[in-house]
């Protein structure tokens, strides 16, 4: 099993991407005696279903009732399917998955399940997935990133408009950080693309290349693989979007000062090496994730232990409006507070001082 934690620079050569992904993921094929009954067991199961189920097989782009995913969960319940995926992981993966980012373990049912994992799946038979799977290591590859950087996370770049206008105002009011130098962080950082967007936003206000450092910390080895390496094999259209926008960085020569490493953000953590200027964590502070009073505070205060004296936290969101039932903003602001923060609103989230 891969050692934690993982550590990436910022790398898109093909050699270093084969290198790093041969230390998470394992070759060849998978022969597994116990895999292969429990996958036999859902073989039948699947064609039973095909012979008996009322309605049409689902086919990408159907749109499901609560009668289809019911009957489906009577003939493919969820559970036995987990199972046979909690055989697979250790065969496929060189590391132990944080189950709560798999589309598997966090869909209801196999027919939410199939919705979530387009375009890469496209049959509704799981035993016939799972055979490809042991089979085939190019699409078991392509699947992994599939499951654990599932869509809904909603990575993308230019998320934050509104952070970015304080990150540049807060730049102007800043400016011996030029000569002194800024360490940044991008807490809960996912694929990366707000890490780069930092990168590039200091680099168009006049921070030299050599004067700034700007991390990504992420739980997810995958996660952090993709950001790292720009490497998304289940989706190349997103890929190449995605090195098109990073393309100043590693074309000048710029990215030797972005690292990206893997962090549990919600752990109490050691003070330990240097601390940070400026801080991001959006997307996680009061949502799926991070929502509980104590997971909280725990995380709020890992983030304050961060913060260089002078320095500030930026924390937005696009959470719908549940999650801000369950963590209004109002909560937020007190539990930063009691971390000795100083408290205000921006547009889209809270800035901490």
């Amino acid at each position: 099993m891969t050692n934690l934690p993982l550590r990436y620079e910022a790398d898109i050569s093909t050699a270093t991407i084969e290198k790093n992904i041969s230390r998470l993921l394992h070759p060849g094929e998978i022969q597994n005696r116990p895999l292969y009954n429990i996958t036999a067991r859902l073989a039948e199961k699947s064609g039973i279903y095909a012979t008996t189920y009322p309605h049409g097989l689902w086919a990408p782009g159907l749109a499901i009732t609560n009668e289809m995913r019911a009957v489906t969960e009577l003939y493919l319940p969820m559970a036995e399917i987990r199972k046979a995926f909690d055989h697979l992981f250790p065969l496929g993966l060189n590391y132990s998955p944080t189950r709560q980012f798999s589309i598997i373990h966090t869909a209801p049912t196999w027919l939410d399940a199939l919705q979530r994992l387009q375009p890469c799946v496209s049959s509704f038979d799981p035993a016939a997935l799972l055979y490809r799977l042991m089979k085939d290591e190019s699409f078991r590859t392509r699947f992994f990133f599939a499951l654990f950087l599932p869509r809904r996370h909603g990575g993308n770049f230019n998320r934050y408009s509104g952070q970015s206008l304080f990150i540049r105002k807060w730049l102007a009011l800043h400016q011996h950080h030029i000569k002194k130098g800024l360490r940044c962080l991008d807490a809960a950082c996912g694929t990366g693309e707000t890490t780069y967007e930092l990168a590039l936003l200091l680099l168009e206000n006049g921070f030299p290349a050599e004067r700034f450092e700007v991390h990504g910390s992420t739980i997810e080895p995958l996660e952090l693989f993709a950001a790292a390496h720009n490497y998304f094999p289940h989706n190349q259209r997103k890929e190449q979007a995605y090195r098109g926008i990073t393309a100043p960085l590693f074309t000048r020569g710029r990215c030797d000062r972005i690292l990206f490493y893997q962090e549990d953000i919600t752990r109490p953590a050691l003070k330990s090496g240097e601390g940070y200027d400026l801080i991001l964590c959006n997307g996680l502070l009061g949502g799926p994730f991070v929502h509980t009073p104590q997971n909280l505070a725990t995380t709020a205060a890992a983030l304050a232990g961060k913060l260089n004296p002078g320095g500030v936290l930026l924390a937005a969101d696009s959470f719908h409006s549940g999650w801000k039932k369950i963590v209004p903003p109002s909560m937020l602001r007190v539990i930063l507070r009691e971390c000795g923060l100083r408290v205000d609103d921006i547009a889209e989230g809270l800035v901490a001082e």
